[in-house]
């Protein structure tokens, strides 16, 4: 089975349970911190993926960092993935969580990439902009910087690519002169 399969599954249980018991907002939160956790250990992340490191330990690692900053049916639901092998699917199973709360949630994720930081304005046009195509009341933007685009920007949300970038006109206009 596909890591986005199981990831997909193994979410949308722990969305249901989250959902059922009235902790949605803080099993989110959970996640957001154990996915932050993630992306800023390498030692983690590596742990969780590795297939020497016994079970037993990768448990009592995971209840060591963990415990009392998580709650109840994260806790749970990371021993339960230990317990079945699947921890190595932890990334997947959280961005799947995630597009199932946004879902829920009518919120609509996008990444923007400009060459120089974001300005409130030009978020609030985003925003406004995003919101009118997705139908979603609530924009959740993600930003990026990257300064070979050299301006404009390049939105990215459902899967579609808005490039109003410097860099892409300039490559369009590139090859329109080589054509001819």
């Amino acid at each position: 089975m596909s890591a986005e399969k199981v990831g997909k599954r193994y979410a949308k249980a722990l969305f249901d349970e989250a959902v059922q018991s009235g902790s949605l907002d803080n099993v989110y939160v959970d996640l957001n911190l154990l996915n932050n956790a993630l992306n800023s250990s390498k030692e983690l992340k590596s742990m969780f993926k590795s297939p020497v490191i016994p079970i037993q330990k990768k448990q009592t690692i995971t209840t060591q960092i963990f415990s009392g900053k998580i709650g109840s049916i994260t806790e749970k639901f990371l021993q339960l993935l230990l317990a079945h092998n699947r921890e190595t699917y932890i990334s997947d199973i959280i961005k799947a969580f995630f597009h199932l709360y946004n879902e829920e949630k009518g919120i609509s994720e996008v990444t923007v990439t400009t060459a120089v930081d974001l300005d409130t304005n030009s978020e609030e046009k985003i925003s406004r902009f995003i919101k009118e195509k997705s139908g979603y009341p609530n924009v959740k933007i993600n930003k990026k910087t990257d300064p070979s685009i050299m301006g404009g920007f390049i939105v990215d949300f459902g899967g579609k690519l808005y490039d109003n970038s410097v860099k892409y006109k300039l490559n369009r206009i590139k090859k329109e002169i080589s054509i001819q």
